[in-house]
Formats: structure tokens, C-alpha cells, sequence
């Protein structure tokens, strides 16, 4: 049938026409849109607006993959942080003790943050890096009183727990030792672990 509109068309080079519409369609069966365009189904998928959760092929040491999950954590994650997306999973024991998950966000645009989650998934904290002129001065004045022999690891969380109290976090560090010292926003110590 493609043949006879061919003929009806009166080309001077119908070995060129056909040769074009052959191409045309291997393009079409692979993909691909134009010359030079890959089709890799290799490259992992980049998220869409209808994509919930990001999924990582290779996880570093740690870490879980997202379906491991509780199904609450994801449900929370989408009614209280709407637009972001799960990027990775991690075990993470809180402080003072006790199991927890912390589930990392992202959102273009937006500050990553960490979820922290007990295991049955009830939500813990929320948790995101601040620069320190944020810090209330007299967590910095506990600090240099209380730890003036640890080196700082330059950069602090503040949490946001549950019940929307905030604390801080920072991890110090003396040679070999390192603890994980959390402050109220009075500067009183909350658990050094």
C-alpha cells in the first residue's frame, strides 16, 4: 500500500524516499525521537509529580530499601510534607537508646530534612541542618562551659519534636571519642550519648 502512494507521488529518487521512510520507522519502533537521542532504560527514573517515593538502587551501609517501610510512614510523609520525596532509609538508634528509622526528604527548592520514626512507625522528630547564628545563645554558652576539650562538628540540627518542642543536636568529637549531645533551647543538656 505504501508502495502505490509512492508511485501516485512521482519521485525522481524513490530508492531515497524509501530508504528515508525506513529509517523513520526503525526510529519510531526504538523510541527514539530524532538522531543522537538514546533510549537507556538503564538510567534510573527521575521522579514525576505522580511519584511518591524516589528508590535507590544502591544504598549505603545501612540502609533499607522504601518498601520496607511501615505504609503509615509514607502516608505521613505525603499529608505532612507535601511535594517531597523519600530518598533514602536508614536505621538510626535515638538517643539515650532505643531503635528508630530515619527517613530522608527532599523537596526542589526546599531544605532537606530527616524524619525520625520509632519502628512501628509513630513519628519522633523532625530534623534539619541550621547554621549556628540560628542556635540560641545559651545552648552555644552550655558548649564552650560544658565542652570546651571536644572539637564541634561545625554544623547543628534542629529538631522538631512531635509535640513541637525544638532541640538541638551537634555531634562533638575529643581524639578518638565522639558523642551526640542534644540542648533544649535553654541550653540545658537533653541527652548525651
Amino acid at each position: 500500500m505504501l508502495i502505490l502512494k509512492l508511485n501516485t507521488l512521482n519521485f525522481k529518487h524513490p530508492f531515497l524516499v524509501i530508504t528515508s521512510l525506513a529509517i523513520s520507522m526503525v526510529m519510531i519502533s526504538c523510541g527514539c525521537n530524532s538522531p543522537g537521542t538514546e533510549n537507556n532504560t538503564d538510567k534510573p527514573k527521575m521522579p514525576t509529580k505522580r511519584d511518591s517515593f524516589v528508590s535507590n538502587k544502591m544504598l549505603p551501609k545501612g540502609a533499607s530499601r522504601l518498601n520496607n517501610l511501615p505504609s503509615n510512614v509514607k502516608g505521613f510523609v505525603q499529608r505532612n510534607y507535601p511535594g517531597y520525596l523519600i530518598t533514602i532509609v536508614v536505621s538510626d538508634p535515638l538517643c539515650g537508646g532505643g531503635d528508630a528509622v530515619d527517613v530522608a526528604i527532599s523537596k526542589i527548592g526546599s531544605p532537606d530534612l530527616s524524619l525520625i520514626f520509632k519502628p512501628d512507625g509513630t513519628f519522633v522528630q523532625q530534623e534539619q541542618d541550621v547554621p549556628i547564628h540560628t542556635v540560641p545563645v545559651a545552648i552555644i554558652q552550655t558548649l564552650k562551659a560544658r565542652y570546651s576539650d571536644y572539637s564541634a562538628s561545625g554544623q547543628f540540627e534542629k529538631l522538631t519534636l512531635a509535640d513541637n518542642t525544638e532541640e538541638y543536636l551537634i555531634d562533638l568529637s575529643k581524639g578518638a571519642k565522639s558523642k551526640e549531645v542534644i540542648f533544649a533551647t535553654n541550653g540545658m543538656v537533653v541527652c548525651e550519648d
